[in-house]
């Protein structure tokens, strides 16, 4: 093993101007940084924004680019303040639900302290669910004096698709982006640059804060917000030491981290994050070191924590890690990269990913950059293997250099006319496709010219190499396939009726047109609408799963083995048997017609001829499997049971997030099926007569319900759910309180799994149990009708 020294950032001393009367005259201002701050001096990222850009006096956009903890938060902190002060709306804005919840029950800690300083009562509010607008109300008036929302880019995004919410959106005066640089990324970056373009073109344009700590030339950015200022420092406090390991061929990495470990942990007052690729390599690491490790590495021990994970488990890793309880914790990089879990020292397992590539230098520093802790200088290793694709010595002089990448567009490489591979060049019409039905859904009655639609695509960071897909955007939304948009005599663009309400829900565009077209396609194969008739609630989760892609499509890989399970299942269940399977899924090589179905929701093939046929097959079966998963989940069966009949693992980390994601597209199915322009279908293509249009309709409306249905059941997946259900319906009518998810996790907690369980419980003893008096009545009631 060699040791390279790849330098240190950052000082050991604060700038000499700290004191925040020094920075600010106004007392207001002076007592609320110094509650935000618990009496801290001011970082140098603080004096400069406060006293050279002045950006209390200031209302141009902010570029705030400073190292990790090096404070920049609370610049945008501020600007969020100094708006509610004046009684408008800030929105702060998070890539991960975890990081907003994080932020917010900080904000939440200090907002008494602050609603006294400030003269009004601050409000503060999260709004994650990132695509779903239902339960939530956006067209009041900010409360007193103002608000600070705390949201991801999804969500905020989701709002700015409806004019409804226009007098909603007048009332913020100033939006915080943090992590900033996400503008880069392929999975976040067109979102994050859309939604900051459509800030941009409002009426009255809020203020943008767009804080980072791995920018380097902002002047492309800066010019994009003009009029911008940027606040910048590449100094950190405390100081980073980092240090490369290149390891030789017969060291085994997991074996020097333990070792590492266990001199870091020696120290009373140090902790360390380990950075691994997989979710797999997370868990096993983690036991590994706590094996190796015991009591040194705190009461709670080596955790894991990623993103397989409910959120209810990460929140109790990051508590244990805060606290002490647990020393060491093992994470996913992808993960972690946005996760608040300071420590004083980071391993960097994997610098390299296996069929990706090396990791780049500005992923490496965002992971290096949480070591240093408060007032304690961090240490920061990455670990370099013989096949690793970085060599040791370039990797220590690239991160002792530390060059960052600029911020610049997602769409970087150029116009479509350019040169580049296929898929790169569908994805990126497919997703400028939905921005430029996001941009038609604002101006319904008029709709947009192509020459309009170009316009605002050209205030981008992209620029004219993104306006330059807006024609393939529309031709994507025109398609006679989709019937998304079309074009009217005064060549200008509209929304379909199926395009607005996939557009407004926030529902992918691919699905709610290959849904609508396969429900036409049934119509017009099925006079007699049988197939129709045949339709299963399986049926939509098999559409779900072949049209998104969400979580559980990894589960298990195809194989025979899994046709069979899959097969025998449906025997058994013969009314839950869903008709796509019945008719064209089920079958062996060569003898299923899932390409059909495939075909029919505009599914491209990745094969031809016969591998066509048997990838279609391939990916039908694979959808049923994942289906009948989620079934019985809603079914009420046990995680442990599913896992142990399909011979699944991991299913309890994506079960919550799957469930959610299934809940708000059920509810886009829903709507699909409550469509005019089905009907249209019938009348114009399929000549249907009035008898045949209200039979349509009725089975159309046993479909919606079964959406329902579904819905409710995924809400719950509890043995007990049933009854939840039942309880509630029943007491719907009344106004007192009614019996809640909570309260059944309280039973399930208690060991209690169904109804034989609950029988012999009489209300005081529900109420040992943690059920509200109230609620273990209604219980008891719902019992008693059960056994009469």
């Amino acid at each position: 093993m060699r040791s390279i020294d790849a330098g240190i950032s950052g000082t050991t001393m604060l700038s000499a101007t700290t004191t925040w009367k020094e920075l600010v005259p106004s007392p207001l201002w002076q007592a609320v940084l110094s509650l935000l701050t618990s009496d801290s001096p001011a970082r140098p990222v603080q004096a400069l924004a406060l006293q050279k850009h002045r950006i209390l006096e200031c209302k141009e956009n902010v570029i705030v680019s400073a190292p990790t903890n090096s404070g920049k938060s609370l610049v945008g902190i501020i600007a969020l303040l100094n708006v509610v002060r004046e009684g408008h709306r800030g929105i702060l804005l998070e890539p991960l639900r975890a990081i907003a919840r994080e932020k917010a029950d900080e904000l939440e800690a200090l907002a008494k302290p602050l609603s006294a300083i400030l003269g009004c009562s601050l409000k503060i509010r999260v709004s994650t669910g990132d695509y779903r607008l239902e339960g939530e109300s956006f067209a009041s008036p900010p409360p007193q004096q103002g608000e600070i929302i705390i949201a991801t880019p999804e969500r905020l995004e989701a709002l700015l698709r409806n004019p409804k919410y226009d007098q909603w959106l007048a009332s913020i005066r100033a939006v915080c982006v943090d992590e900033a640089h996400l503008i880069n990324t392929p999975d976040r970056g067109a979102t994050l640059e859309y939604l900051i373009t459509s800030l941009r073109c409002l009426q009255e344009p809020p203020r943008l804060v767009l804080l980072s700590a791995t920018l380097g030339d902002l002047e492309r950015a800066r010019d994009w917000l003009s009029p911008c200022d940027v606040v910048a420092i590449k100094e950190r406090y405390p100081p980073l030491h980092k240090e490369v390991l290149e390891l030789d061929p017969r060291e085994d990495a997991n074996e020097i981290i333990a070792e590492l470990a266990r001199e870091i942990l020696s120290h009373p007052f140090s902790n360390l994050l380990v950075f691994v690729y997989q979710t797999a390599s997370a868990e096993r690491l983690a036991a590994f070191l706590q094996n190796e490790l015991g009591e040194q590495a705190g009461s709670k021990g080596v955790l894991a924590y990623h993103a397989q994970m409910s959120m209810a488990n990460r929140k109790v890793v990051r508590t244990a890690f805060h606290s002490s309880q647990s020393r060491c914790v093992v994470t996913t990089t992808a993960l972690a990269l946005g996760v608040n879990l300071p420590a004083t020292h980071v391993i960097i397992r994997d610098t390299t990913f296996a069929g990706i590539g090396p990791l780049p230098i500005a992923d490496l520093l965002q992971m290096m950059g949480r070591a240093g802790r408060g007032e304690y200088a961090g240490k920061a290793i990455a670990l370099v293997r013989p096949n690793d694709a970085w060599s040791a010595n370039r990797l220590a002089i690239e991160l002792r250099m530390e060059v960052l990448p600029s911020l610049v567009s997602h769409f970087k490489y150029g116009s479509a006319s350019e040169n580049r591979s296929v898929d790169r060049e569908e994805d990126h019409i497919s997703t400028i496709a939905t921005q430029v039905a996001a941009q038609l859904a604002r101006d319904i009655k008029e709709g947009r010219t192509r020459e309009e639609l170009e316009e605002f695509f050209t205030r981008s960071l992209g620029g004219k190499a993104l306006a330059a897909y807006v024609t393939n955007a529309l031709g994507w939304l025109s398609d006679p396939t989709h019937v998304l948009a079309y074009r009217d005599k005064e060549d200008h663009y509209r929304l379909t009726v199926l395009g607005l309400m996939a557009t407004q829900s926030i529902l992918p565009l691919s699905l709610a047109a290959g849904f609508a077209q396969l429900l036409r396609d049934l119509l017009s194969l099925d006079p007699s609408d049988q197939l129709l008739t045949n339709w299963r609630p399986l049926d939509h989760y098999i559409i779900l799963n072949l049209l998104s892609d969400r979580p559980g499509r990894h589960l298990r890989p195809f194989s025979a083995a899994l046709v069979e399970q899959v097969d025998a299942w449906m025997e058994r269940m013969p009314d839950r048997v869903p008709l796509l399977y019945r008719q064209w899924i089920a079958g062996q090589r060569g003898a299923s017609r899932a390409s059909e179905v495939l075909g029919s929701l505009g599914i491209r093939s990745l094969g031809k001829g016969r591998d066509s046929e048997e990838w279609a097959r391939k990916e039908a079966y694979l959808a049923t499997f994942r289906s009948i998963i989620l079934d019985e989940l809603g079914k009420g069966v046990s995680i442990t049971d599913i896992e142990r009949q399909w011979g699944i693992k991991g299913l309890a980390g994506i079960e919550e997030r799957w469930r959610d994601e299934y809940l708000w597209l059920l509810s886009g199915l829903g709507k699909v099926l409550d469509l005019r322009c089905i009907y249209f279908h019938l009348r114009e293509r399929c000549n249907a007569d009035p008898d045949r249009i209200r039979r349509v309709k009725r089975l159309l409306h046993e479909m919606r319900y079964q959406t329902f249905e579904l819905r409710e059941r995924l809400k719950y997946c509890s043995p007990l759910g049933p009854m939840l259900q039942s309880i509630r319906r029943t007491q719907a009518s009344g106004n007192s309180a009614i019996i809640g998810i909570q309260s059944i996790r309280h039973l399930e907690n208690a060991g209690i799994r169904n109804l034989q369980d609950l029988i012999p419980l009489q209300t005081e003893d529900l109420m040992q149990l943690g059920i509200r008096r109230d609620f273990a009545k209604q219980i008891r009631t719902y019992l008693r009708r059960r056994l009469q």
